[in-house]
């Protein structure tokens, strides 16, 4: 086997106490947590499709989109989802922890990436286990991903370090586990499989024949879960996977949401690391030295990616992290030459080095952030709160924008109706609902009853309340309705 496939031996790994390891991953946990209790949604998805399916599990009813109504989804990752939404059920029966437990679960999983970080750097020495831990710990991107419920970035947070932690030594019972988390990856994100099956492949050609029945068996227990959360479902298993397939590749439907070029990702990777994202990708060519197959999953992720028309930067976020991964340890390998080679002056210039990470991160941060707040508005959720205490409440409606501005019943919890008019759209009788979330411009859709009880620091969105009940009469409005009547 090349001794440039695998990581050093590493000795040094026992001068890591487990005091560092400690003082590490508090500090990546308390970044962490920050971003789970931080109003931020990246992407609707994980209000309509991953929090409302955990909600619809637990209570019978949700917003449900054209990819479960088309059978594209399972429900492991929603069932996984479920359990701290019951968490926060029980422990606070009329507050919001159905949405703040789910996220700080997701924080706490996505340690196992700073965990990484910190074992492929402790094989090479403290040094490594210290640069590449902390810029795992602290990289925007890596933070800003963590407690979001996205399958993208659940598969991550099992894959990238189940791909760190491949190495020549490691025992049949170990190569189980690992081919385990990868198979749940591959079952959360079907679509990074090709790209983890060259891993596999590469690691079993450079170790031998006797790897592959570990890593079968272990990826076939990986699998055996997702199929029985299928049964459990009372689908057949992997039915799902097949669906999507057909329906998002065959027939192309997610083209609908906008199609790109073959290097969309790199412009994507450009636009948020600006000039930082050609010194990074340097340190990690330097990392990809000692962990290769970090860096095959990295590119193969990203070319079976840009095949697919349809493209958002959530989908690399496993690239992402095996690039920080390797530039972390490209970075340990930087200074540890530079120290050998000039001494206390190595050192100055390694203090550039870390500069010039915290400046690339006070670079990042600032994007992401924003990309946060442009789904679901501060106002929205508040109001969601609001509405959920609210007495009396028989109906509510979304005014003057989309529907994927709010969030849906695993915030509100109140079993009545939601209605939906976007611009353009049909007015929706006010009758049928007596509060409505109404953007600026658009207050003329309501009757002379309805008064506006809280509105956005900015005034574009304003709650509107009344008085009395509501009309049961239906509506092609209605929110399941309304995505239906789409194809939404």
């Amino acid at each position: 086997m090349k001794a440039d496939m695998v990581p050093d031996s590493g000795i040094a790994a026992g001068t890591v106490s487990r005091r560092d390891w400690t003082a590490l991953l508090a500090l990546a946990l308390v970044l962490r947590l920050v971003a789970a209790w931080q109003e931020s949604v990246l992407h609707p998805d994980e209000v309509f499709q991953y929090l409302e399916g955990a909600f619809r599990l637990l209570h019978g009813y949700s917003v449900v989109t054209w990819e479960y109504r088309d059978g594209m989804r399972g429900d492991l990752y929603p069932a996984l989802l479920a359990l701290p939404m019951r968490l926060g059920e029980w422990i606070a029966p009329d507050g919001s922890l159905t949405i703040w437990l789910p996220r700080t679960m997701m924080a706490i999983l996505s340690l196992s990436i700073v965990a990484a970080a910190g074992a492929i750097g402790a094989r090479v020495s403290r040094l490594h286990f210290w640069v590449a831990g902390l810029i795992a710990a602290c990289w925007p991107d890596l933070v800003a991903f963590a407690p979001h419920p996205l399958t993208e970035q659940m598969a991550a947070l099992l894959a990238a370090p189940a791909i760190s932690l491949l190495s020549p030594e490691r025992s049949a019972r170990q190569l189980v586990a690992i081919a385990a988390a990868i198979g749940l990856a591959v079952v959360f994100r079907p679509h990074v499989a090709p790209a983890l099956a060259l891993v596999l492949l590469l690691y079993v050609w450079r170790t031998g024949w006797q790897s592959l029945w570990p890593l079968v068996a272990g990826g076939l227990i990986g699998l055996a879960i997702g199929g029985v959360s299928d049964i459990a479902g009372g689908h057949w298993p992997f039915e799902w996977m097949v669906h999507n397939v057909e329906r998002n590749i065959v027939d192309n439907v997610s083209a609908r949401y906008g199609v790109s070029g073959p290097f969309q990702y790199a412009v994507d990777l450009l636009a948020l690391w600006g000039l930082w994202t050609a010194p990074i990708l340097v340190l990690a060519a330097l990392g990809a030295r000692r962990y290769p197959l970090l860096a095959v999953v990295a590119i193969a992720n990203i070319l079976v990616h840009s095949a697919i028309g349809h493209k958002e930067y959530r989908f690399i976020i496993l690239s992402v992290t095996a690039i920080i991964l390797l530039a972390g340890i490209g970075t340990g390998d930087a200074i540890a030459a530079l120290r050998a080679q000039r001494g206390r002056q190595g050192w100055r210039v390694a203090l550039v080095l870390g500069a010039g990470w915290l400046a690339a991160a006070t670079h990042v941060a600032p994007a992401l952030y924003h990309l946060g707040g442009r789904v679901v508005t501060l106002f929205s959720a508040a109001a969601s709160d609001r509405l959920r205490a609210k007495p009396g409440l028989c109906g509510m409606a979304v005014v003057g924008n989309r529907v994927f501005r709010v969030y849906g019943y695993a915030r509100l919890q109140r079993r009545v109706p939601i209605f939906v008019q976007a611009p353009g759209d049909p007015r929706v009788d006010p009758a049928q609902f007596n509060a409505a979330l109404v953007w600026k411009g658009h207050a003329d859709a309501l009757t002379p009853d309805f008064r506006a009880t809280t509105c956005s620091a900015d005034g574009s969105q304003c709650l509107y309340e009344r008085t009395g009940g509501c009309s049961a009469a239906t509506s092609r409005a209605e929110i399941n309705r309304y995505l239906a009547d789409r194809g939404m």
